[in-house]
């Protein structure tokens, strides 16, 4: 950005980076989980994510901040983990021993979700009725989960659409514009949330 190269992000940017991107518009994908997780009766809700700073992990902590913002709002519990199971596990036990236990929780990567769905059957939760969980992002696995996996699911045709035209774009005159492309993932309702 200092050096004004052209480039393209696939992804999210971090606020103050001026740089043209295309992600999933995780803001809002989070401002919907969380006013849809509220309007459901939870008063303590869980977002399950990374450690770091990575742009779309921001913007998801934003979007739900957002939702539950107001009169009567629920608690909110930011779960940061290192990535490994043990980490995660140890995070979600610590939160279910706090005195606003998570009633639901939206996990960022898919592949996170399984680790919280079976340590959670391990402490004995039923899944949805004493824990919601929604996942942030979609893989095909997810389908294939007893209950299936309540999930937001971007189109890889539209997505690849953007990002090609906006590299084309880039080929073509040397630059673009520092806008950020947000595609709006669809809520696919499972049986967990």
């Amino acid at each position: 950005m200092r050096r004004q190269f052209p480039c393209l992000v696939v992804g999210s940017c971090m606020p103050g980076i001026a740089l043209p991107s295309v992600d999933a518009d995780y803001r809002a994908t989070c401002r919907h989980a969380g006013a849809m997780l509220r309007r459901r009766g939870h008063r303590s809700i869980a977002l399950i994510r990374p450690e770091g700073d990575f742009g779309g992990d921001q913007e998801s902590e934003m979007g739900l901040i957002e939702a539950l913002q107001g009169r009567d709002a629920p608690a909110l519990q930011v779960l940061r983990h290192n990535g490994t199971p043990e980490h995660l596990c140890a995070r979600v036990d610590k939160a279910l021993r706090s005195p606003y236990p998570p009633t639901a929780c939206i996990v960022a990567r898919a592949v996170h979700v399984l680790t919280v769905m079976t340590f959670l059957m391990q402490r004995g939760k039923r899944i949805p009725q004493d824990m919601a969980v929604i996942s942030r992002d979609d893989e095909t696995f997810l389908q294939h989960t007893i209950p299936p996996v309540t999930r937001y699911t971007a189109s890889s045709t539209s997505f690849a659409r953007h990002v090609s035209l906006a590299a084309r774009q880039l080929a073509e005159t040397g630059s673009l514009p520092p806008k950020a492309i947000r595609l709006m993932p669809k809520l696919a309702v499972g049986g967990t949330g």
